[in-house]
């Protein structure tokens, strides 16, 4: 999910286990928790904000589930820096954002509320989504991912770690001049491209 929707890792991870740890009282299954953790990632996705900004308001969220209602600060601080998810919960409530905060003062943004609101939201917002182009923010999130995915292979094999560790240092005493090639390589590849679409 964390790489589908290029969240971080351990926010994705925080909001699975905040809905799993509300399963049973929200009547959800399993295969449901991870449904929803995937709308939630693409909705703060497609608001189009940085990695930290994203992650930021992936806690806020999996903190709203874990007192089981959205309001207060969590409320204001996914509206400052995920709008997307407000809007998918305005959404899937068959309202907009201005009578969305209205609904929170009161406290009536409730777990169960949510769940509902993301569930019936879910088409909405896999549309939205799939017409969506990463961030180079996001792109970076998606490669950290991997790294970490990567450090924690190569820390059950043998000697892998060391030899992470120095092409690491390798990568960057020399990031200018790996960087350098690949422009030169690509656009070697992109005019070569054009000539062969030209012929």
């Amino acid at each position: 999910i964390a790489q589908k929707t290029a969240s971080s890792w351990d926010s994705a991870a925080m909001v699975y286990q905040r809905f799993a740890d509300n399963a049973d009282r929200l009547n959800i299954a399993m295969k449901q928790t991870a449904s929803l953790t995937e709308t939630v990632s693409k909705a703060i996705s497609v608001s189009g904000g940085t990695a930290a900004s994203a992650d930021a308001a992936l806690v806020q969220f999996g903190q709203a589930l874990a007192s089981g209602v959205l309001r207060g600060e969590e409320f204001n601080s996914i509206a400052e820096q995920a709008p997307g998810l407000l809007k998918a919960i305005a959404n899937g409530l068959d309202t907009n954002v201005g009578s969305l905060r209205g609904m929170a003062a009161e406290g009536k943004i409730t777990a169960d509320v949510l769940v509902k609101s993301l569930t019936k939201a879910q088409p909405y917002i896999d549309d939205l989504f799939n017409k969506t182009d990463f961030t180079i923010s996001q792109s970076f999130t998606k490669l950290s991912n991997e790294v970490t995915k990567f450090i924690g292979e190569a820390g059950k094999a043998n000697g892998a770690a060391s030899g992470l560790s120095d092409a690491i240092n390798v990568l960057a005493n020399n990031l200018s001049t790996i960087a350098n090639i690949a422009v030169i390589g690509g656009v070697a590849l992109l005019t070569k491209t054009i000539l062969s679409q030209t012929v």
